[in-house]
């Protein structure tokens, strides 16, 4: 067997030695990246797990396109994008709409009274919503 008057020496060497490699081993672990390690099926952390996708950007698509996905059918990637860009144009034109009409939201002022000494919100309009926003 091993001398007795021989364990405190080895300790004395062996623990730091065990302390050091076990201290290297979690500094190299730590440096990667949970999402880069593979896939491991027993915790369920790592990259390429089955069933998700990484780095796809989650964009609101029509009502029209949603129930054909509902229904379950195909939609192709250039299909959503040609919906969403036509979506914007749409809207685009709706926007330019209320700007031709402009003064609908207007108050209308009595005849007797000077516009001009009128504060900024008090016709209606753009500036006037904006100014009577209260902050959360």
């Amino acid at each position: 067997m091993v001398d007795t008057s021989l364990v405190p020496p080895l300790l004395l060497v062996s623990l730091p030695v065990a302390y050091l490699g076990y201290r290297l081993y979690r500094s190299l672990l730590s440096s990667i990246p949970a999402s880069a390690l593979p896939y491991d099926p027993k915790t369920g952390v790592g990259r390429g797990a089955p069933g998700f996708q990484t780095g796809v950007r989650r964009v609101a698509i029509p009502p029209a396109l949603a129930a054909r996905i509902r229904a379950g059918e195909d939609v192709s990637a250039d299909e959503v994008t040609a919906a969403l860009e036509a979506e914007k144009e749409r809207l685009a034109r709706e926007e330019e709409a209320q700007e031709e009409q402009g003064s609908g939201d207007r108050v209308k002022v009595p005849e007797g009274v000077d516009e001009e000494w009128l504060p900024a919100g008090a016709l209606g309009g753009k500036g006037g919503k904006a100014a009577r926003r209260r902050k959360k």
